[in-house]
């Protein structure tokens, strides 16, 4: 009895489930496609390669940026396996596609959202924040977030509620994760806003109040000025004149 109803209910769910290679992406979107992801890739590997082999930038606020990089590089990738899926019928492809389409943006919200808080806490815990935050600090916290993201978001998966081998994507799921990228992007939104009142009231606090006189600053040009003997024919002599 219990068997029938699980039946019952696998079937009637079945019909939120989204067929990848069904899908119909025309030439003009594989085109754009295809050049966003590629031109995507190259720059977020630049930005990685910097960060990576320039030691001045090896602070926390720099390696969440890397990781950034690193896991756009994989949203994009994805998104490449998933035209690979459509045009080629690759079924590998298309498992890696149904495994990662509900997570790889959801891990790249969740770095966003510690690069801002990490930006939120170096100014309002300045000394808080120099003294307890460290590169090796930052890389743990990365590690673990996104491994319980990952862990938590494909749990349908290793759980066996869904599997990867029919090549298709539930709508409840992704509903699910999306109202969860949904909060992430609240969050992050919010976080930035305190980051600007933060920062404008501290630029209010320790720049001078008062308003200097301007400085106008003229520059002549005088060909027809007697040039020393040890300047050379092809310089020409400037009048500044300073007024305050």
């Amino acid at each position: 009895m219990d068997g029938e109803r699980s039946a019952l209910a696998n079937v009637s769910l079945s019909k939120y489930d989204y067929p990848l290679m069904e899908q119909n992406i025309s030439v003009a979107q594989t085109s754009f496609r295809t050049s966003v992801i590629c031109v995507g890739i190259l720059l977020n590997c630049v930005v990685h390669f910097v960060v990576t082999f320039s030691r001045q930038l090896h602070y926390p606020r720099h390696i969440f940026w890397a990781a950034i990089s690193i896991f756009e590089c994989l949203f994009l990738v994805d998104n490449a396996f998933e035209l690979v899926t459509v045009h080629k019928r690759d079924h590998l492809a298309c498992q890696f596609v149904v495994l990662f389409y509900p997570v790889d943006y959801s891990i790249l919200l969740i770095c966003m959202s510690l690069a801002a808080l990490d930006r939120y806490l170096s100014i309002v815990r300045y000394e808080w924040y120099q003294a307890n935050v460290t590169n090796r600090g930052v890389i743990l916290l990365i590690t673990i977030a996104v491994g319980l993201t990952f862990v938590i978001l494909t749990s349908p998966f290793w759980t066996g509620y869904k599997s990867l081998f029919t090549c298709t994507a539930s709508m409840i799921h992704i509903l699910w994760v999306f109202t969860w990228n949904l909060f992430l992007g609240i969050v992050c939104v919010i976080v930035h806003f305190k980051i600007f009142t933060e920062t404008k009231i501290l630029i209010r606090q320790y720049v001078p109040k008062y308003r200097r006189a301007p400085l106008t600053v003229k520059f002549v040009s005088k060909s027809s000025f007697r040039q020393p003997s040890n300047i050379s024919s092809g310089n020409y002599l400037i009048a500044l004149k300073l007024t305050t």
